[in-house]
């Protein structure tokens, strides 16, 4: 699990147009972090912002 000492809110937003990278981007971030045991892949439609059924049903992380 990852470093717990930093204290306070943290929001980041990850924008841009769509196909441009943003769900893939997230992934690797959340992979080298720790926080997460895998990679997921935007083919496969198993990333975290997949979780939805929206989202999934849509083809567009959220």
């Amino acid at each position: 699990m990852a470093d717990q000492s930093a204290r306070g809110p943290r929001c980041a937003a990850l924008v841009g147009p769509y196909g441009s990278g943003k769900t893939t981007l997230l992934e690797a971030i959340l992979f080298a972090t720790g926080e997460t045991s895998s990679k997921g892949s935007v083919r496969e439609r198993n990333t975290v912002g997949d979780a939805s059924p929206v989202a999934r049903e849509r083809g567009m992380s959220t």
